[in-house]
């Protein structure tokens, strides 16, 4: 499922660029006023984010990071820049130190899954969706990309756990669905697929 998605591109379509650039410039005043302060860098790279600018959001919150090393939030949204360039090596680093940094959280694992998978790293990402998983046990987007590693990994009974699982919280998902066909079929029980 890509509710995620969809949901992060009707908040996009809903923003007030105008309004964003006026605080972008706020800080950027605030900036010249106190160069020292990682919390103006944060915010206006946060705010470089919300309108796409993300070379600009990457730049200020390495900066911010520079400052400030052990503030989860800058990695997370600094992940999410280097996420949306995909740049996923970079948004795994960052989102495996935000982690670290914690508390962790349901959204840090399952976006550390997903880099995972773009990186063709299977056994990362089931580990990071199980960790996700902990925090959110009837996920139907955790449930499908733990099914989906798994039937990588030829995991296919867990796969078809998985699932069973997400297509029982969401029997409309057509790629929930596609993908436990598929796992059926690879288990030989085409009967059931």
């Amino acid at each position: 499922s890509n509710g995620g998605t969809r949901q992060g591109a009707e908040a996009a379509a809903n923003i007030d660029v105008g309004a964003i650039q006026k605080k972008i410039d706020e800080y950027t005043e605030a900036i010249k006023n106190d160069p020292k302060n990682d919390k103006y860098y944060g915010a206006r790279g946060q705010n470089y984010s919300r309108i796409g600018k993300h070379e600009k959001a990457i730049d200020d919150l390495s900066k911010a990071i520079a400052l400030n090393p052990a503030r989860q939030a800058y990695f997370d949204v600094r992940g999410n820049c280097f996420n949306r360039l995909t740049r996923y090596k970079q948004a795994s680093d960052d989102y495996e130190r935000a982690i670290a940094i914690g508390p962790p959280n349901w959204s840090l694992y399952q976006r550390r899954a997903s880099c995972a998978i773009f990186l063709h790293d299977y056994k990362s990402a089931v580990d990071y969706g199980q960790s996700a998983l902990k925090m959110s046990p009837n996920n139907v987007d955790t449930l499908a990309l733990l099914g989906s590693c798994e039937r990588e990994l030829g995991q296919l009974e867990s796969s078809l756990v998985h699932l069973t699982k997400a297509n029982e919280l969401n029997p409309n998902d057509a790629s929930v669905l596609r993908l436990r066909a598929e796992t059926l079929m690879s288990m030989g029980k085409k009967d059931l697929a």
